[in-house]
């Protein structure tokens, strides 16, 4: 690079406010340590800094907001199901909260010199993941990675996103919404509640009685207004990533093999709870049918530059459980996983979701 050319003003948008804040730290890590600082002024943001008058956020939440947009400087304190994660992840979560700057004259246009030219998004969930966060972004006119609004937002909500899909011609479990944990479920276990609006298998239970449900619907209610209770699919777990804007690329697929009850929090970023086998050992026809359904998920919901797509198999099913606009970035992560498999580092991985966002934006 001459020495006359500017870098590229990189925010990492990390933390936020949803139940996946932690993960979100890892994975905006694992993102910032890979960007080349020959190419890019790279700085670490956590918009929940924009959020301590935010009447939908905790009392602990907006407290946290507060001292982020003060600085911070300290670690945070880790939930107890973080504390049961291998200890290097757990460090990089508390570095990652120590080096937090608040977002916010980063994503304002003064003063000059410190706005970013684009926000890579390594937010999970709500808040981040669902399109609010992207709207600000279009507002602003500050370019950013992955899918935009309404793909963000289909896609969190379980429930549209699987009314998106169906429509086009994919086959999803068959599900209802619940509300109270006094409501009686129509689906007969064995059978999934999952809180519609969230990820990392946050809030979810398997449920083999009907005497579970109230339980289990209160759990999933602990994380969102809305539960969703499935029909389990037996069979093979699988996932596909997609990466690329007009050219699309489907990544080789990863069967997952939890050595736990199922594929749980601490199985997803725990690499001694899951085994994960990429490329999957499964026939050569089956793989390409679980990479159309990945591409065709990715296109129904509008998504763009990445997502992930997971589906069960169960010898003749494929069935298409979620659609993540935000995939994991941590290095136990999925997508990095298979974008390896096919030749392509991380470094180049993250390198192609920026070209690609600022390609977006006429950048």
């Amino acid at each position: 690079m001459t020495a006359d050319k500017k870098r590229i003003r990189v925010g990492v948008l990390m933390g936020g406010a949803s139940a996946e804040r932690q993960i979100s730290l890892a994975s905006g890590m694992g993102i910032a340590s890979h960007l080349d600082p020959a190419r890019y002024d790279v700085v670490m943001l956590d918009p929940l800094a924009l959020m301590a008058g935010n009447p939908n956020l905790s009392v602990e939440q907006r407290a946290l907001a507060r001292r982020v947009a003060t600085g911070g400087g300290s670690p945070e304190a880790l939930p107890a199901r973080d504390q049961e994660l291998p200890e290097a992840m757990q460090e990089q979560m508390r570095q990652a909260s120590s080096a937090l700057v608040p977002a916010t004259t980063a994503l304002s246009a003064a003063p000059s010199g410190e706005r970013i030219d684009v926000a890579f998004i390594a937010l999970h969930g709500p808040w981040g993941e669902d399109g609010k966060l992207q709207g600000l972004l279009e507002t602003l006119g500050i370019a950013y990675t992955g899918s935009g609004v309404l793909a963000s937002a289909l896609a969190m909500d379980k429930v549209m996103a699987k009314t998106v899909l169906q429509a086009n011609g994919l086959d999803v479990p068959d599900g209802e919404v619940v509300t109270s944990p006094a409501d009686v479920p129509s689906i007969a276990p064995p059978s999934v509640v999952k809180p519609v609006e969230n990820g990392s298998s946050v809030g979810v239970t398997m449920v083999d009685s009907a005497a579970e449900y109230p339980a289990a619907i209160a759990e999933a209610l602990r994380f969102d207004r809305r539960a969703l209770v499935e029909e389990r699919i037996a069979g093979r777990e699988l996932t596909v990533g997609v990466i690329g804007t007009e050219q699309l690329e489907a990544l080789p697929v990863i069967e997952i093999v939890p050595k736990r009850a199922f594929f749980d929090y601490r199985a997803k970023y725990d690499a001694n709870a899951s085994e994960e086998v990429c490329p999957a050992k499964i026939p050569d026809d089956v793989a390409r049918r679980a990479q159309d359904f990945a591409l065709r998920a990715h296109n129904a919901l509008g998504c763009r530059g990445i997502s992930r797509t997971d589906l069960m198999w169960d010898g003749d099913r494929m069935v298409v459980l979620e659609v993540n606009t935000m995939p994991g970035m941590t290095p136990n992560s999925l997508v990095p996983k298979a974008a390896k498999a096919a030749g392509i580092s991380y470094g180049e991985l993250v390198d192609r979701l920026i070209g690609w966002a600022l390609e977006q934006h006429g950048r």
